[in-house]
């Protein structure tokens, strides 16, 4: 890959090129069997959801490294007709929407919550909602757990994080779910009302709890420190602390569910592997990562080029959409030795499921407690499942690939510590 001088070499015509359409519901039923053949024919495809797309791990990587590759969630708008409103607004002040200097100042600040210092002082906290969690579950015996383990887990957490009261968190849940479609390629109109309805909401409710997190004076949750900075009046203004709300909740939200759901179903749908992780439980930090790795959450990532590009032979003008495949580069044998086999052991953080360069997820840290001490939990007391389904399925034209529902019986042969 390289700048404008590339051009000179780029000898595979656009039109020849395979053309793939994430904007399908077989796309998103089948992921790893779509994107497979094609990653092996062309380093990068033609894509109905923009205008290429890359999949072979090496130029993901340089491509999430390069700074002349900005962030394109704005275009992603913009090409399904938005272009003003609530939506288009609020997507002004979110992290994952910027580019340096907004967006190192940003991440400045929300990283002072995501230390190792402080994830080390939570994750006494996330083994014990965890534990009650599974309580409810093995009480309820048929459960959901997509909807309500991998729900409410890092739900809580990140509630308890921010500073929402109990008696709130239904109304904040309600809005983090709905805003969860708004970073789709596709976008239904009546999705686009309901979520910006929920925007609106959030917003309200987001200004009251400012307020009251403001009068009581605290410093106990991220919100406290966020509101001593905007207070100080130059570092952060009040419309971006109620755009960070919604981007925390949101992020941290959907994409640790998502992959919690994935680390149980593909599990339990790889008994071996379940079982070489219950004689060793040591080995949940490598799951994790192998998860990440195996059945990522994250369907692509978007960029604009700023100039002209040649990747093997293909050009990429200046101003194309392009978006980096995540569950391809992931997969890519070129980078993982036997990429389809999942091994809980395979310690190799090599993916890009939390991002890479400058906009490695701040979030990273928490996200991977959360999930390492849920599991952790369920290893603890002795967790079984029975899917009531052979095969679930998988969320489409969402900002999260995840397994819709993993109906169950669940039982569990040991008490909570």
């Amino acid at each position: 890959m390289s700048g404008t001088e590339g051009l000179v070499t780029a000898n595979i015509p656009s039109e020849a090129l395979d053309l793939i359409d994430p904007t399908s519901q077989a796309y998103w039923s089948d992921t790893h069997r779509i994107l497979a053949p094609l990653r092996e024919r062309f380093a990068v495809v033609r894509s109905t959801a923009g205008d290429f797309e890359v999949l072979r791990h090496e130029h993901v990587e340089l491509l999430l490294r390069d700074p002349r590759m900005k962030q394109a969630l704005y275009v992603m708008l913009e090409n399904q007709g938005i272009e003003s409103g609530p939506l288009h607004g609020w997507w002004q002040h979110l992290i994952n929407a910027l580019d340096p200097p907004e967006h190192t100042r940003l991440r400045g600040l929300v990283g002072r919550a995501f230390t190792p210092r402080q994830v080390t002082r939570l994750r006494p906290r996330i083994r014990a909602i965890a534990h009650r969690l599974i309580d409810a579950a093995a009480e309820a015996g048929d459960v959901d757990l997509v909807g309500t383990f991998c729900h409410a887990l890092p739900l809580e957490v990140l509630c308890e994080m921010v500073g929402i009261e109990a008696e709130d968190r239904a109304l904040f849940e309600r809005w983090t779910d709905i805003v969860s479609s708004a970073f789709s390629a596709v976008i239904p109109p009546e999705s686009r009302a309901k979520i910006e309805q929920a925007i609106l909401e959030f917003d309200a409710a987001a200004s009251d709890l400012i307020e009251r997190r403001r009068r009581a004076r605290a410093n106990d949750t991220l919100l406290d420190s966020l509101i001593a900075v905007e207070e100080a009046g130059e570092r952060l203004t009040h419309v971006e602390l109620r755009a960070l709300i919604l981007n925390l909740l949101f992020a941290g939200h959907d994409t640790t569910k998502s992959l919690l759901a994935n680390a149980l179903w593909t599990l339990v749908s790889h008994p071996d592997e379940l079982a070489k992780l219950r004689a060793k439980p040591d080995l949940v930090g490598s799951a994790v990562e192998e998860v990440a790795r195996y059945e990522t959450p994250i369907p692509s990532i978007p960029r604009i080029a700023t100039v002209d590009l040649e990747i093997e032979g293909v050009a990429i003008a200046a101003g194309s959409y392009v978006a980096l495949s995540i569950p391809s580069a992931n997969r890519d044998p070129r980078r993982f030795v036997d990429p389809d086999r999942f091994d809980v052991a395979r310690n190799d953080t090599g993916h890009f499921t939390f991002g890479h360069g400058v906009h490695h997820c701040v979030g990273a840290a928490i996200a991977r407690a959360e999930i390492q001490e849920g599991l952790a939990a369920l290893l603890e007391r002795g967790f079984e499942l029975e899917p009531s389904v052979d095969r679930p399925q998988w969320t489409a034209f969402l900002s999260t690939r995840r397994v819709a529902a993993l109906p169950v019986r669940f039982r569990v042969r040991k008490p909570a510590p």
